[in-house]
């Protein structure tokens, strides 16, 4: 079969950064997260003899060859690859015969896809910022073992997935649809619904209460999380991790760097929200919380979210997918998640 890859070099470099995407970033931002996320999935194609169609250099010519393959490169850049490169290799692996699309990148990628290549199936390794989208795979090591059964199989089933973007302020915008591989490794899109129910306002305020108790207290990203904030200091970032100090706001919309540092030697609080629609906890806009942060929190986190968003994903488990497979395979287990005023249920958490 001959395989489109496209690689956007940037993607998710904006994360750790605090920014809620990476476009704008030059390439000396680019961080070797995209590069590493694209060797992972390469694994599945071994011993399918795919053939593969590039971007040159980190658009996917350099991990292709250090993965062992001989790909054929169908666009090379200018300078510093952009969205419309992508967009670009895209349209021109499907003038070189693509029977399938297979990116690296978030949700500004599956869009810049999207303007290319409307009707040829896809599969997304997840390595943006957000990823709402529902054409990715859970994670690399998913993307890895779809492709495998895909490509080994007598047939592909696909399914129109959404091609899902957030804007700055926070809106979610739906920009159209794409043919994606249709395995259970898939995520499902993001749901956009608004949780305002009273049990989930009283989980809220016992929260706060909480809060204002502990020394130190990271909150994740969301408008649960929102919510919370907004309760304990009037104003938060909704897309963004805030510290608390005894429920006053310490530093908002902090960056991974900054975070070690202002957490000490004392294990803080950590409390976070589930993705609506995916049930991702981890490695879905809270790229702050890295391996390296995560590792001086206090474990298990306050997980906060209503039951009508737990029964509705799409599998009885939270997910994890923090770019280290080790930590992601420790973080495994069973946690409380609480949804109403002395109200919890219990939740698996698994890696993607």
């Amino acid at each position: 079969m001959r395989l489109g890859f496209v690689v956007n070099p940037l993607a998710g470099a904006g994360g750790p950064l605090a920014l809620k995407g990476s476009d704008g970033l030059g390439l000396n931002a680019a961080t070797g997260w995209a590069a590493g996320r694209a060797a992972l999935a390469l694994k599945g194609l071994c011993g399918t003899g795919a053939h593969l169609l590039t971007g040159g250099g980190p658009m996917g010519e350099d991990i292709a060859i250090a993965a062992g393959f001989a790909p054929t490169v169908v666009h090379r850049p200018q300078g510093p690859s952009t969205g419309a490169d992508s967009t670009a290799c895209v349209a021109a692996c499907l003038a070189a015969g693509a029977q399938l699309i297979f990116f690296v990148g978030g949700d500004g990628t599956a869009r810049d896809v999207l303007a290319a290549a409307p009707d040829v199936p896809v599969l997304g390794v997840p390595a943006g910022v957000k990823m709402h989208s529902g054409v990715f795979a859970t994670s690399p090591g998913a993307a890895a073992a779809m492709l495998g059964k895909a490509l080994c199989g007598p047939n592909i089933d696909i399914v129109e997935a959404e091609v899902i973007d957030r804007d700055a302020d926070g809106t979610i915008r739906l920009h159209g649809t794409l043919p994606a591989l249709a395995l259970p490794s898939r995520q499902a899109a993001k749901a956009a619904r608004a949780d305002a129910d009273a049990a989930l306002a009283g989980a809220i305020a016992e929260v706060a209460a909480m809060v204002r108790a502990a020394p130190l207290c990271l909150i994740g990203p969301g408008l649960t999380m929102h919510r919370l904030k907004t309760a304990l200091a009037g104003k938060g970032t909704l897309l963004g991790v805030d510290v608390f100090a005894h429920g006053e706001l310490l530093v908002e919309d902090a960056t991974q760097a900054q975070l070690p540092a202002v957490i000490g030697d004392q294990p803080p609080l950590m409390v976070l929200g589930v993705v609506g629609g995916q049930g991702f906890l981890l490695g879905r806009g809270n790229q702050q919380l890295g391996p390296d942060v995560l590792a001086r929190v206090l474990w298990p986190p306050i997980i906060i979210a209503s039951a009508a968003k737990l029964a509705a994903l799409p599998r009885p488990a939270l997910l994890v997918d923090t770019g280290d497979e080790a930590l992601d395979a420790r973080l495994a287990g069973f946690v409380q998640v609480r949804t109403g005023p002395r109200q919890a249920m219990m939740m698996r958490i698994d890696a993607a």
